[in-house]
Protein backbone atom coordinates (compact mmCIF):
# COMPACT_ATOMS: atom_id res chain seq x y z
CA UNK A 1 0.00 0.00 0.00
CA UNK A 2 1.46 3.36 -1.00
CA UNK A 3 1.11 6.48 1.11
CA UNK A 4 -1.04 8.03 -1.64
CA UNK A 5 -3.48 5.11 -1.36
CA UNK A 6 -3.66 5.59 2.40
CA UNK A 7 -4.33 9.28 1.90
CA UNK A 8 -7.07 8.55 -0.65
CA UNK A 9 -8.69 6.03 1.71
CA UNK A 10 -9.55 8.87 4.07
CA UNK A 11 -12.14 9.97 1.53
CA UNK A 12 -14.00 6.67 1.85
CA UNK A 13 -16.75 6.56 4.52
CA UNK A 14 -15.56 3.25 6.02
CA UNK A 15 -12.19 4.70 7.01
CA UNK A 16 -13.75 7.49 9.09
CA UNK A 17 -14.30 5.14 12.05
CA UNK A 18 -10.65 5.63 13.09
CA UNK A 19 -10.97 9.36 13.64
CA UNK A 20 -11.48 10.76 17.16
CA UNK A 21 -14.99 10.22 18.37
CA UNK A 22 -15.36 7.19 16.13
CA UNK A 23 -14.33 4.81 18.88
CA UNK A 24 -11.08 3.67 17.28
CA UNK A 25 -8.60 6.21 18.57
CA UNK A 26 -8.01 8.20 21.75
CA UNK A 27 -7.83 11.91 21.00
CA UNK A 28 -6.23 13.14 24.26
CA UNK A 29 -3.62 11.83 26.64
CA UNK A 30 -1.58 13.16 29.57
CA UNK A 31 2.18 13.50 29.07
CA UNK A 32 4.81 12.92 31.77
CA UNK A 33 4.01 16.32 33.37
CA UNK A 34 0.28 15.47 33.50
CA UNK A 35 -0.48 18.06 30.82
CA UNK A 36 -3.33 16.98 28.55
CA UNK A 37 -2.12 16.78 24.94
CA UNK A 38 -4.39 16.55 21.92
CA UNK A 39 -3.39 13.49 19.89
CA UNK A 40 -3.63 14.23 16.16
CA UNK A 41 -6.12 12.22 14.16
CA UNK A 42 -4.92 9.97 11.37
CA UNK A 43 -6.32 12.41 8.82
CA UNK A 44 -4.35 15.35 10.27
CA UNK A 45 -1.11 13.34 10.39
CA UNK A 46 -1.53 12.21 6.78
CA UNK A 47 -2.34 15.73 5.58
CA UNK A 48 0.70 17.18 7.38
CA UNK A 49 2.97 14.52 5.86
CA UNK A 50 1.51 14.99 2.36
CA UNK A 51 1.97 18.76 2.53
CA UNK A 52 5.54 18.38 3.80
CA UNK A 53 6.31 15.91 0.99
CA UNK A 54 5.07 18.42 -1.57
CA UNK A 55 7.03 21.27 0.04
CA UNK A 56 10.24 19.23 -0.07
CA UNK A 57 9.63 18.12 -3.66
CA UNK A 58 8.74 21.56 -4.99
CA UNK A 59 10.74 23.95 -2.81
CA UNK A 60 13.84 22.00 -1.72
CA UNK A 61 14.66 19.57 -4.54
CA UNK A 62 16.75 21.18 -7.24
CA UNK A 63 18.07 23.98 -5.05
CA UNK A 64 21.17 22.43 -3.53
CA UNK A 65 24.19 24.69 -3.76
CA UNK A 66 26.92 22.19 -3.06
CA UNK A 67 27.92 18.60 -2.41
CA UNK A 68 31.18 17.85 -0.63
CA UNK A 69 32.56 14.34 -0.20
CA UNK A 70 35.40 13.79 2.27
CA UNK A 71 36.25 10.19 3.05
CA UNK A 72 33.02 8.53 4.10
CA UNK A 73 31.18 11.80 4.79
CA UNK A 74 28.82 13.43 2.31
CA UNK A 75 27.78 17.03 2.97
CA UNK A 76 24.85 18.45 1.06
CA UNK A 77 24.24 22.19 1.19
CA UNK A 78 20.81 23.56 0.37
CA UNK A 79 21.15 27.32 0.64
CA UNK A 80 17.41 28.01 0.55
CA UNK A 81 16.42 25.47 3.23
CA UNK A 82 16.16 28.02 6.05
CA UNK A 83 14.18 30.40 3.81
CA UNK A 84 11.87 27.55 2.83
CA UNK A 85 11.30 26.64 6.49
CA UNK A 86 10.50 30.28 7.30
CA UNK A 87 8.21 30.67 4.28
CA UNK A 88 6.24 27.56 5.22
CA UNK A 89 6.15 28.44 8.94
CA UNK A 90 7.92 25.29 10.05
CA UNK A 91 7.90 25.55 13.86
CA UNK A 92 11.34 26.40 15.32
CA UNK A 93 11.43 23.15 17.30
CA UNK A 94 10.91 21.23 14.02
CA UNK A 95 13.74 22.89 12.03
CA UNK A 96 16.28 20.09 12.54
CA UNK A 97 13.66 17.44 11.75
CA UNK A 98 12.70 19.32 8.57
CA UNK A 99 16.34 19.45 7.53
CA UNK A 100 16.78 15.69 8.20
CA UNK A 101 13.54 14.73 6.42
CA UNK A 102 14.50 16.86 3.41
CA UNK A 103 17.91 15.20 3.18
CA UNK A 104 16.44 11.70 3.57
CA UNK A 105 13.83 12.43 0.90
CA UNK A 106 16.46 13.65 -1.56
CA UNK A 107 18.60 10.57 -0.96
CA UNK A 108 15.86 7.95 -0.80
CA UNK A 109 13.70 9.03 -3.74
CA UNK A 110 16.23 11.00 -5.76
CA UNK A 111 16.29 14.63 -6.69
CA UNK A 112 15.41 14.01 -10.33
CA UNK A 113 12.20 12.14 -9.43
CA UNK A 114 11.23 14.82 -6.92
CA UNK A 115 11.70 17.55 -9.51
CA UNK A 116 9.86 15.75 -12.33
CA UNK A 117 7.05 14.12 -10.32
CA UNK A 118 6.71 16.56 -7.44
CA UNK A 119 5.30 15.27 -4.17
CA UNK A 120 3.85 12.23 -5.93
CA UNK A 121 7.37 10.75 -6.06
CA UNK A 122 7.32 10.54 -2.25
CA UNK A 123 3.63 9.62 -2.02
CA UNK A 124 4.29 6.52 -4.17
CA UNK A 125 6.47 5.05 -1.40
CA UNK A 126 4.87 2.32 0.65
CA UNK A 127 3.52 3.36 4.03
CA UNK A 128 6.45 1.92 6.00
CA UNK A 129 9.10 3.68 3.87
CA UNK A 130 7.18 6.95 4.00
CA UNK A 131 6.75 6.69 7.78
CA UNK A 132 10.47 5.99 8.28
CA UNK A 133 11.32 9.19 6.41
CA UNK A 134 8.65 11.50 7.86
CA UNK A 135 8.11 10.29 11.45
CA UNK A 136 10.75 12.67 12.93
CA UNK A 137 8.85 15.59 11.47
CA UNK A 138 5.52 14.49 12.97
CA UNK A 139 7.14 14.08 16.38
CA UNK A 140 8.67 17.55 16.17
CA UNK A 141 5.49 19.28 14.97
CA UNK A 142 3.76 18.75 18.30
CA UNK A 143 0.22 17.78 19.21
CA UNK A 144 -2.89 17.64 17.06
CA UNK A 145 -3.94 21.24 17.60
CA UNK A 146 -0.43 22.43 16.61
CA UNK A 147 -0.59 20.38 13.42
CA UNK A 148 -4.08 21.64 12.59
CA UNK A 149 -2.97 25.24 13.21
CA UNK A 150 0.05 24.74 10.92
CA UNK A 151 -2.15 23.30 8.17
CA UNK A 152 -4.59 26.21 8.48
CA UNK A 153 -1.75 28.77 8.50
CA UNK A 154 -0.28 27.33 5.30
CA UNK A 155 -3.51 26.60 3.36
CA UNK A 156 -3.45 29.81 1.33
CA UNK A 157 0.25 29.45 0.59
CA UNK A 158 -0.32 25.83 -0.49
CA UNK A 159 -3.12 26.94 -2.82
CA UNK A 160 -0.81 29.42 -4.49
CA UNK A 161 2.57 27.66 -4.40
CA UNK A 162 2.00 23.90 -4.59
CA UNK A 163 0.65 21.69 -7.36
CA UNK A 164 -2.83 20.58 -6.38
CA UNK A 165 -3.31 23.32 -3.77
CA UNK A 166 -4.35 22.91 -0.14
CA UNK A 167 -7.07 20.35 -0.92
CA UNK A 168 -4.56 17.83 -2.29
CA UNK A 169 -5.47 14.35 -1.02
CA UNK A 170 -8.93 15.35 0.16
CA UNK A 171 -10.89 14.11 -2.82
CA UNK A 172 -12.62 16.16 -5.47
CA UNK A 173 -13.25 19.83 -4.64
CA UNK A 174 -16.83 20.59 -3.74
CA UNK A 175 -18.40 23.57 -5.51
CA UNK A 176 -20.80 25.51 -3.31
CA UNK A 177 -22.26 28.43 -5.21
CA UNK A 178 -22.70 29.91 -8.65
CA UNK A 179 -20.45 31.72 -11.05
CA UNK A 180 -21.31 35.37 -11.57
Amino acid sequence: VSFAEALRSLNQPASRSLTPGGGGEVDEFANENQVVVNKPSLEVRLRVQARLARIIAEEVAGYQTGVIIKGSTVSLTVGSLRDTADKWRIPPQAWKAFRAVSFRSLLFVGERDLISDGGDALLRLNVVEFHQIFSPMLAAMGDGSSMEAWLAATDVLADVELRGGARYGRGKPIFNGTFT
